[in-house]
């Protein structure tokens, strides 16, 4: 029996509603794309069925893999899992038997980037590494390997890379700071509430929801039927975007905004939220640290140790209006939520009454002027949110948090959620889709204590790797990351050039193999032993061995244990794959053999969304409401100590992106339209890039450039076009349209450098001082025909 292509991708559309949403035609009916299909086992062979998770950046999917006579045929959604696999998930099959896959170990013969290579053996490949990697150590110390991972959200891949070099180092690493997807979101929700959170759902519990920046429409496509489900309940649902999205296309209401600028948005609802009285004054006095005292003279907040005997000088005070004095927040009688004060001569007033002025300026009419969106929009958004509870912002990782503005946009919206009490309510919150972290890889990471001698932040690898910053980098091992993600691209496959050594271990020759010295082909998750501790469900999933690992391919674990023994540090390296799972599960009580029979286990359970018999054995709990906010307060921060103490301004902070005409006039003149990168169905980042049932979808890349501009550069509809800035440029298919605004241009994100329609050789690699965060959507490029 073979699987026919056709009808793989017909089922597909079935399941995920329609997947070419928002395609251009022209893309759609002008570019074609050759591809290659996988023949399947007969079907009368004998069918085993193993379980495994989808291990990207993503939903986490819970899949069942399906084998005859050896060999992976059908990958299908776990009937006991709440979701079901999107056509991202079971192009996986393709995956493991793609023509394009890396067979053997390579060693580059040619110039670096040549693209000539040489077929050798593991022991060589192993050899060959171990002895240029203990040469640079021994010449410029372990701080001169640069060890960068990435790509997948399992436990073992990563975790064991880690431990490599960490033990590589004696503790002394090289390493990277922030994140290219959420270092903003985490940063913001760490300083104001002490934690990410993820409750995904929730969301089918909202009355009210605005999907800020976020598609989820694309990029949650199995959570999707969580917020069609409080849609059928009578939910609202509100879509802020540059470009008329997935998700905007089923929402009640799009409101087009320039990229950058949302913060100013939020500010004029919080302003209208404070004059019009629709906080919640309990949770506020209560819950929030809006009652307490700062210093005008320095800006901070007042410690207990500067006006009370015996205070601490690691706690606040609040005006009791009950004594007319200071007193702990906790025992005062009737603190004051507003007000000035002088206190020991001290001129203080409260945290929400600076927050009152810091919003002042941006009324609905300035912050119009700001972000093209209509004041009666911004006002009606306001009322709606703050009259409607429960009432969710559902921004995910998103595009908003990546820009210049990224970390005081997430602390805005988290503003508005406690501002209107919708913290701690089922339902309510800002759902950011990822990243309550379990911890539980810890066990496995590091032999010693880390000495982060070096951090380059994620963003810079191209400036650092070739300015010798913070010291010269002279290998890197780069392990299943796409380079096609990082900013300045061209840059980065710079730096690597001037490395005197480069390993690369992935399943493809992509952009940072193409310009290695050594290249070593990996398993998949269905060829490996992992565990998926996932953040984004509250599943512990094992991800079971299915097949033996395709030609010469090896899990990273055997890898980095093989290494470890040549260099001399192979008893850190002493278990199998289910013996390091078995460690890392060890704190929760699980192990591989119970997750086997057990299937996925939801750590915590809601029995209203229990529709598909999962095995649930904890109580169901909401964030903030059974949980505390694990700030130096105790309580919701609008001023935030952590950023305080660190020297940042603590409050929300408006100030125009790091590329637009308000900044940078002379760039703009250059490059008049604002770049966002945007999500399809058919990726997750830059995997999948080429899948061929996914590419049969959207062959190649595009820009989705508005009527009015096109028109202005005479750019019609499937024109070739040239995308360009001093960065570099890229050429792709013009997709002219309405639905995006004006003055914005926007490039499907997930295309390799080398397949030339990778939107990062042209992104700003500019990062955020507290987060070390992304922020490409804060670029300036300009459109031509070709």
């Amino acid at each position: 029996m073979e699987i026919s292509r056709r009808k793989f991708v017909g089922g597909g559309l079935a399941l995920g509603g329609a997947m070419a949403l928002g395609a251009p035609n022209s893309i759609l009916r002008g570019l074609g794309f050759g591809t290659k299909e996988v023949n399947a086992a007969l079907a009368d062979a004998e069918e085993k069925i193993t379980y495994s998770c989808c291990n990207p950046e993503c939903n986490n999917c819970s899949l069942q893999v399906h084998v005859r006579n050896g060999k992976l045929v059908r990958i299908s959604p776990n009937p006991n899992y709440f979701t079901r696999p999107c056509l991202r998930g079971r192009s996986r099959l393709q995956w493991n038997y793609h023509p394009d896959r890396i067979r053997y170990p390579f060693k580059r013969v040619g110039e670096r980037g040549e693209g000539k290579w040489e077929r050798i053996s593991w022991d060589e490949a192993l050899d060959t590494i171990a002895a240029n990697l203990t040469k640079i150590r021994d010449e410029h110390g372990p701080q001169a390997v640069f060890f960068t991972a990435g790509a997948v959200m399992s436990v073992m891949p990563n975790a064991m890379q880690r431990r490599f070099a960490n033990a590589f180092g004696k503790g002394v690493m090289t390493g990277t700071s922030g994140s290219l997807c959420c270092s903003s979101q985490a940063e913001a929700s760490n300083a104001s509430q002490g934690y990410r959170t993820a409750e995904i759902e929730a969301m089918a519990y909202t009355k009210f929801m605005i999907c800020w920046g976020h598609n989820p429409a694309v990029t949650y496509i199995p959570h999707w039927r969580l917020i069609a489900e409080a849609r059928e309940k009578g939910a609202r649902l509100v879509t802020i975007d540059p470009r008329f999205s997935e998700t905007a296309a089923k929402s009640d209401k799009w409101i087009s905004i320039k990229p950058g600028t949302d913060l100013a948005m939020a500010m004029a609802m919080i302003r209208i939220i404070i004059e019009e009285n629709l906080y919640d004054e309990k949770f506020a006095l209560e819950r929030s640290n809006l009652p307490f005292l700062v210093n005008e003279e320095t800006g901070k907040l007042l410690r207990q140790n500067e006006v009370m005997a015996g205070g601490s000088e690691e706690a606040f005070v609040v005006w009791d209006q009950a004594t007319n004095s200071v007193a702990d927040p906790d025992q005062a009688l009737s603190p004051a939520l507003e007000g000035s004060f002088t206190v020991n001569g001290i001129r203080v007033r409260t945290v929400f009454s600076r927050l009152r002025e810091r919003v002042a300026p941006y009324t609905p009419e300035h912050a119009s002027e700001i972000t093209g969106v209509p004041a009666q929009d911004i006002i009606d958004l306001a009322y709606a949110y703050a009259n409607t509870k429960p009432a969710m912002i559902n921004s995910g990782m998103s595009g908003a948090q990546r820009t210049s503005n990224g970390v005081y946009f997430v602390q805005s919206i988290l503003n508005l959620a406690a501002l209107t009490g919708n913290i701690g309510v089922r339902g309510g919150g800002v759902n950011d889709t990822a990243g309550f972290g379990h911890g539980t890889n810890k066990s496995i990471n590091e032999p010693y204590p880390a000495d982060w001698v070096g951090r380059i932040p994620v963003t810079k690898l191209g400036e650092y790797f070739l300015e010798d910053k913070p010291y010269p980098i002279k290998a890197v091992y780069w392990q299943g990351k796409g380079l096609g993600q990082v900013p300045n691209s061209n840059k980065v496959l710079e730096g690597l050039k001037k490395m005197d050594f480069v390993v690369v271990q992935e399943h493809f020759f992509g952009d940072a193999a193409s310009v290695a010295d050594i290249v070593l082909p990996v398993a998949t998750l269905f060829e490996r032993y992992d565990v998926m501790c996932a953040s984004r469900s509250f599943y512990y999933h094992l991800m079971d061995k299915a097949v033996e690992p395709w030609m010469e391919a090896k899990s990273d674990t055997w890898i980095y244990t093989e290494l470890a023994k040549r260099m001399g540090f192979g008893e850190l390296f002493n278990k199998t794959e289910e013996e390091w799972v078995d460690e890392i599960l060890e704190p929760t009580g699980l192990s591989v053999e119970s997750l086997r029979k057990s299937g996925p286990v939801w750590i915590w359970s809601d029995p209203k969304l229990n529709k598909f018999g999962v095995k649930r054995d904890k109580p169901p709990f909401y964030f903030f409401e059974d949980t505390p906010f694990n700030t130096p307060s105790g309580r919701f921060e609008f001023h935030t100590v952590r950023w305080e103490n660190a020297g940042y301004e603590p409050m929300v902070n408006y100030r125009p992106p790091e590329e637009c005409k308000e900044t940078a006039p002379d760039l703009f003149a250059k490059y008049p339209l604002s770049l966002v990168a945007n999500k399809i169905r058919t990726k997750v980042h830059s995997t999948y890039a080429i899948m061929p049932w996914l590419s049969e979808i959207y062959p190649k890349g595009w820009v989705t450039i508005n009527d009015e501009d096109a028109q202005a550069r005479g750019i019609k509809d499937g024109d070739m076009v040239e995308v360009f800035n001093d960065r570099g440029s890229v050429k792709v298919a013009a997709h002219v349209t309405p639905g995006i605004r004006k003055g914005v241009v926007a490039m499907p994100n997930g295309w390799w450098v080398t397949q030339g329609a990778c939107s990062s050789v042209l992104s700003n690699d500019y990062t955020h001082p507290q987060s070390y965060g992304h922020c490409l959507n804060s670029t300036l490029v300009e459109v031509r025909r070709v």
